[in-house]
C-alpha cells in the first residue's frame, strides 16, 4: 500500500536519496535562473525551501552570502556536510524566523508545489525582501505525484498544483511588480513549470 505523507514527514524520508534526482529537479528551470545566480554575488539571499541545498550551493559558489530555510531537518544535515560554512535554519517558509527586509534576493524553487496557499508564502517572501528586492519563483506543475520507495514502503509527498494565472494574481495582489514570466512547457505544450521574476 502507498502511503501519502504531509511533506515534513516525506522529504525526511527522501533526504537521504532527493540528490539522485538533480538533473530532474533542474529540469524544470532549464538554466533560466543562471542570470540570476550572477546577480546575488556579494548580495543576501535566502533559498527558502532549500531542501539538500541545489540552488543554495550554486548561490554560494556564485559569490551570495546566502541562508538556506527549510523545515526538515534531515535535508539541511545534508546540506551542511556538503558544505559546513552555509547558514541553515530549521523554519517554515509561511512563518519565517527573519526580521523584516532582511534579503537582496529570495530564492524558492519546487516548494510552493507543496503549499496549499499561494498567498501566505508570497506575503512572507515580501516581508523578509528589502525595498526593490526579488523574489526568483519557480512553481512546478506535478501531473502525478512522485511515486518514492524506501525500507519502510512506497510512498508521495502531498501537493498541490497551482496553475500560473493564480500564482500571478495573487503577486500582483500583494503588489509585486511582476518583471519576467516564462513558462516551462514538454512537447506536448503541457505546462512543465512557471518561472516569476517578482519585486517589491
Amino acid at each position: 500500500m502507498t502511503k501519502r505523507l504531509d511533506p515534513q514527514e516525506g522529504y525526511s524520508r527522501f533526504a537521504s536519496t532527493y540528490d539522485e534526482n538533480e538533473k530532474y529537479w533542474d529540469s524544470f528551470e532549464k538554466n533560466h535562473l543562471k542570470e540570476y545566480f550572477e546577480a546575488s554575488k556579494d548580495k543576501k539571499v535566502l533559498d527558502a525551501g532549500a531542501g539538500t541545498g541545489r540552488l543554495t550551493m550554486k548561490l554560494f559558489s556564485a559569490g551570495a552570502d546566502v541562508t538556506a530555510l527549510d523545515f526538515s531537518p534531515d535535508m539541511l544535515e545534508k546540506l551542511q556536510k556538503k558544505n559546513p560554512d552555509i547558514k541553515t535554519v530549521e523554519g517554515d517558509v509561511e512563518n519565517m524566523p527573519f526580521e523584516d527586509d532582511q534579503f537582496d534576493f529570495v530564492f524558492s524553487s519546487l516548494t510552493l508545489v507543496h503549499l496549499k496557499k499561494i498567498i501566505p508564502f508570497l506575503d512572507e517572501c515580501y516581508r523578509v525582501l528589502k525595498d526593490e528586492g526579488k523574489l526568483i519563483l519557480v512553481n512546478v506543475h506535478y501531473r502525478r505525484p512522485m511515486l518514492l520507495e524506501d525500507e519502510k514502503g512506497k510512498y508521495t509527498i502531498k501537493c498541490h498544483n497551482h496553475f500560473p494565472r493564480h500564482v500571478r494574481e495573487a503577486a500582483e495582489e500583494l503588489a509585486y511588480n511582476i518583471e519576467e514570466e516564462i513558462i516551462v512547457t514538454e512537447g506536448d505544450d503541457v505546462w512543465v513549470s512557471q518561472i516569476l521574476i517578482l519585486r517589491k
